[in-house]
């Protein structure tokens, strides 16, 4: 009797600990400017993530420089940036205003490594932010 209950426990939290995948959504995340770069060649260019996860905000910003220096990809597009920890998938837009580049990365999905977690994020119905800027 009592090795069928331990069995029993022992194939529910295997079970349990099995559980991968795991879809969390949030509405929430760091916005701002995570770096500013000047080229040689005069240009300025300003990194900014957006609904981003603190604890790797940096380095998604260094793959997004170097993913815009190798690929010179459009307005719009859908990207990927792999980082120690996580996946994170994303729309990438650019501006260019004179000598000035404005390389902006939404966070959309985030696949962690280590916690088999998949986030995404849920835009809080109602906010846009291209809406409040026009609105003030």
């Amino acid at each position: 009797m009592k090795t069928t209950v331990l069995l029993i426990l022992f194939l529910v939290s295997s079970l349990h600990a099995q559980k991968s995948n795991e879809i969390k959504y949030y509405n929430y995340g760091k916005n701002g400017i995570e770096f500013i770069v000047k080229e040689a060649g005069g240009a300025t260019i300003i990194i900014s993530t957006f609904n981003a996860r603190p604890s790797i905000k940096d380095e998604v910003a260094l793959g997004v420089l170097r993913y815009f220096d190798e690929k010179h990809p459009k307005n719009g597009e859908k990207i990927k940036i792999e980082t120690k920890e996580a996946i994170v998938e994303g729309t990438f837009n650019v501006i260019y205003k004179e000598n000035l580049i404005s390389i902006e990365f939404h966070y959309e999905t985030v696949i962690w490594f280590k916690k088999g977690l998949k986030e995404v994020y849920d835009n809080p119905e109602g906010f846009n932010i291209k809406n409040i800027l026009v609105e003030n």
